[in-house]
């Protein structure tokens, strides 16, 4: 049986009083219930957490909580939420606050050490803690069976480690190891991985930055909302500004970005013209811009798009931006500032960027803050000018690849200034989030207006011939899905090495692409077929990083792991009998990721048995293929600490078992 456990239920009543003393003016509407693992065996315990809230979300401080279990033969509870498993079977635990509960379905399984274990076809079961991962048994089988094992750290931290030794400690006779699937990894790649990485961390520095600086203006900005849509609780309505009009100059504060300088104090100021103004876009271009400018008809093109497919898409799938300036639009700046940033020679391209400062207000500013004189108080994009004769950097840029380049750019970047708007005036919040959740939001809008340009549906099952099916459909594939899935091949080359949740997305391409992979899992499995309003949420918070993850999903991130680790093995595998769960119901993931691979999974599989030391970070795994001919024998798996006989104790070491065949 699949571990899992379900949430049956969270109540909500309107404005009914807690039972215990509470602040003034608070009442419970809703309690909701959160556990630090998903599963167990007999004998182990886990802690279930309650969260008491009111009406406004705001957390009732006092508020009582009663624990039960509907059947304590199977599981108890304690007064302060810790969960045991007594016996196999199912128990229902119920946490209470006044009338206002929330109830989760708990499941425990028998003990792996009492009994070798018999699987059934695409049967996936979930092994954790020391005890187990030195006694769990496999029972000899008659037929040949494959089975893939999982190593995993399911802890919902950023970059912890458990560093393992992986065996069986007794291997029938017929039983015989397989050659290492270990790959070397082409030169190429490593020459593409480090160009992809150079440009990244352009914008993974200005990340960092922007989160520092705009944090500290952020209590300041609480008071105050104006959005582009005109719509939404709390919205001020504003007088609008006047709109620029084609040929007006205006003066921009570029941040800048180059080696060496400070981003807000070291500010370059450019004068640009204006050249076309459409109902959601003001395009500008730096009057310094080379020889070989993109046309008008460029920019009125450049303008439609961004009016009726990627504006539409982004806020539809992540809300409202501010409108800063009253002016309904968002400035577009194409400037050769930004072509500074991409070195001599470069095999990549910094295509633009979007500063947070820009959306403070200066009298929001402490006033020591770098940025206080740099905001341009308004909404705007920063991009690649075409610069066909080479003059910065050595480096050609031709007015189709700029276009091209900077499609996706924009659906990319617009994500992150509507992450900051929806943040930056909720009360709620209290920080803005974080890089790698959202990058993975980012990569995701590349995806979502993909999907928007190419007419897929929001879970369609795309493959590689889907989404580049010829040469004219080539510079959507480039602009909207080729970027995503060469980070995630990254990831999939060397598990061992990436994990989505990590800090080190500010600097490394594999953890990039992996966050994508796994929050479009998690909407897929996880937003109850409505992925819009799901990404909406996450963008929102007003909570961060995994908790944010996990209060959206409704799932713990064992659960959300345990699931994406194994579906990107067993997605579009043909495994008879295996739990959607295990699967990416909006890509033919095996197909499209080799069609980045030259036509071969680039999944890293080590065919087991053997001894095999390595490293599981939190939220990542290692990948191990076991093949056990006809008449093989009961095996044993043994999950020890490198260099040392005894078991694995890190609380998020997982090893996921499935059969195959």
């Amino acid at each position: 049986m699949s571990k899992r456990l379900l949430f049956l239920a969270c109540v909500a009543l309107a404005a009914c009083k807690n039972e215990a003393a509470v602040d003034p003016g608070q009442s419970v509407t809703t309690v909701s219930l959160s556990v630090s693992a998903e599963f167990v065996v007999v004998g182990d315990s886990v802690l279930f957490t309650a969260r008491v809230v009111d009406g406004n979300g705001q957390t009732v401080s006092g508020a009582s909580l009663q624990w039960s279990s509907s059947n304590a033969a199977v599981a108890t509870v304690s007064s302060s939420g810790w969960v045991k498993g007594v016996t196999a079977g199912e128990a229902t635990i119920t946490a209470r606050s006044g009338t206002a509960s929330a109830s989760a379905l708990f499941i425990v399984d028998p003990n792996p050490c009492s009994a070798p274990t018999a699987f059934t076809v695409g049967e996936v079961r979930r092994l954790r803690g020391a005890t187990a991962f030195g006694c769990a048994t496999l029972a000899a089988v008659a037929t040949q069976q494959d089975f893939l094992y999982v190593v995993g750290n399911a802890k919902p931290v950023q970059d912890d480690t458990v560093t393992y030794t992986f065996s069986l400690s007794s291997i029938a006779a017929n039983a015989q190891p397989m050659a290492s699937s270990l790959r070397l990894q082409d030169p190429r790649d490593i020459l593409a991985f480090q160009a992809m990485q150079q440009v990244d961390a352009v914008e993974n520095r200005l990340r960092a930055y922007e989160r520092k600086v705009t944090s500290d203006a952020l209590p300041r900005t609480q008071g105050r909302r104006t959005s582009l849509n005109g719509a939404g609780a709390g919205l001020s309505v504003q007088a609008a500004a006047q709109v620029a009009a084609p040929g007006d100059t205006v003066t921009i504060r570029v941040p800048n970005l180059n080696t060496g300088k400070n981003i807000c104090s070291d500010f370059i100021a450019i004068r640009a013209v204006v050249r076309t103004v459409s109902a959601r876009a003001t395009i500008m271009e730096d009057i310094a811009s080379p020889t070989g400018k993109l046309t008008t008809t460029d920019y009125n093109e450049i303008a439609t798009e961004f009016d009726n497919i990627i504006f539409p898409t982004d806020t539809l799938w992540f809300g409202a931006p501010t409108d800063l300036n009253n002016d309904q639009r968002v400035g577009i700046l194409y400037t050769p500032e930004v072509n500074k940033l991409t070195p001599a020679g470069s095999g990549g391209i910094v295509g633009g960027f979007f500063f947070g400062g820009d959306l403070i207000k200066r009298s929001e500013y402490p006033t020591n803050n770098d940025c206080r004189n740099q905001t341009n108080e308004q909404e705007i994009f920063y991009l690649l000018a075409p610069d066909p004769n080479a003059t910065i950097n050595g480096n050609a840029r031709t007015t189709a690849g700029v276009r091209q380049v900077t499609r996706g750019t924009i659906a990319h970047e617009f994500q992150h200034m509507i992450n900051q708007s929806v943040r930056q005036y909720n009360p709620e919040v209290k920080s803005f989030e974080v890089p790698w959740l959202n990058e993975a939001l980012s990569h995701f809008a590349e995806e979502a207006v993909g999907r928007r340009v190419s007419g897929f549906t929001d879970f369609q099952s795309l493959t590689t011939l889907d989404i580049n099916p010829s040469i004219v459909q080539t510079n959507d594939y480039l602009a909207f899905y080729r970027q995503n899935l060469t980070r995630f091949r990254f990831w999939m080359l060397r598990p061992d090495t990436a994990s989505p949740t990590s800090a080190r997305t500010r600097t490394e391409l594999a953890q990039r692409g992996a966050a994508w992979a796994l929050v479009r899992y998690a909407a897929d499995q996880y937003s109850a077929g409505n992925a819009r309003a799901f990404f909406r949420k996450l963008a929102a918070g007003p909570e961060v990083d995994i908790t944010n993850l996990t209060l959206r999903a409704g799932k713990t991130f064992d659960d959300i792991v345990g699931g994406w680790t194994v579906a990107n093995y067993t997605d579009n595998l043909g495994v008879a009998n295996l739990n959607a769960r295990y699967t990416y119901p909006s890509w033919d993931m095996r197909d499209v990721m080799s069609g980045v691979n030259n036509n071969t999974y680039p999944l890293l599989v080590t065919n087991f048995p053997g001894t095999f030391t390595s490293t599981a970070i939190s939220g990542s795994g290692n990948y191990y293929f076991h093949r056990r001919p006809a008449g093989s024998g009961a095996v044993t798996l043994n999950l020890r600490n490198a260099g040392s006989a005894a078991t694995v104790t890190n609380s998020g070491a997982r090893i996921s078992i499935v059969r195959l065949n």
